[in-house]
């Protein structure tokens, strides 16, 4: 198992403290300068000095020190949003740089994408499973999980039902371009571990559950310089990750 420091959220991350993250490096602020910023709005909110130590050590990750996988997916992040800075557009953008920053988050997404695509709603204790199915380790997992699920609460991307612990669907981000889509799918391999993907899959596939996916084409892949299409048939296409 990867080292769990790198995979995992081991806290709940707010959206407002991801958004102001995704601001501060934008403008160019060094990790430095923007840490007291950050930091400041989390103190407000929650004044444990251990979580706002991990909590600042998600958002430098995600928005300021990414994994070198994810340097240059990042930095067309940045350049997206100085561009487009609507709040459909910051969901994207927070997702698609979160799932590649931390995998098991990316993974926490999946496992409750797929469930909800199944049975239209699902349970916590189902996602626990799956994950320790995938990661072992049953009290950590069950402890992580949790933080992600508490994330996705807050950012809206799904809503709790009247019975505790049971989860439906919220609301979905719907790119403003279309090329969003090909950013997007360099995040997902990327958080996958994967170098290509069948374009079926891609467009099915339960990570992507927060995002509306009416737009995307194989040919929309092209607008990124580290994909490239390649046709294995008349009905079957892949897409492939630049190494």
């Amino acid at each position: 198992m990867p080292s769990k420091t790198e995979i995992v959220f081991r806290r709940k991350v707010r959206r407002v403290w991801l958004e102001e993250g995704m601001a501060l490096a934008a403008k160019g602020l060094s990790w430095a300068d923007a840490r007291l910023v950050v930091a400041k709005e989390i103190t407000a909110e929650n004044q444990g000095i251990e979580t706002i130590s991990k909590v600042l050590e998600h958002i430098k990750r995600i928005w300021f020190e990414p994994p070198i996988e994810a340097y240059e997916l990042h930095s067309d992040a940045l350049k997206i949003y100085s561009a487009d800075s609507s709040h459909e557009t910051k969901a994207i953008l927070n997702w698609g740089m979160m799932i590649a920053s931390y995998p098991f988050v990316g993974s926490t997404g999946e496992a409750l994408g797929r469930l909800l695509k199944l049975q239209k709603d699902a349970f916590r204790s189902d996602v626990q499973r799956r994950m320790r199915e995938q990661y072992g380790d049953r009290d950590f997992v069950n402890r992580i999980t949790r933080y992600n699920i508490s994330s996705f609460l807050d950012w809206g991307i799904i809503k709790e039902t009247q019975k505790k612990g049971t989860y439906v669907e919220g609301k979905k981000a719907k790119p403003n371009l279309p090329e969003y889509l090909a950013w997007l799918t360099e995040a997902v391999l990327i958080s996958l571990g994967k170098t290509q993907i069948a374009f079926f899959e891609l467009c099915n596939h339960p990570i992507l559950f927060p995002v509306e996916l009416d737009t995307i084409n194989s040919n929309l892949m092209h607008c990124n310089q580290r994909l490239r299409v390649e046709r294995q048939n008349l009905s079957d296409e892949h897409i492939f990750l630049k190494t």
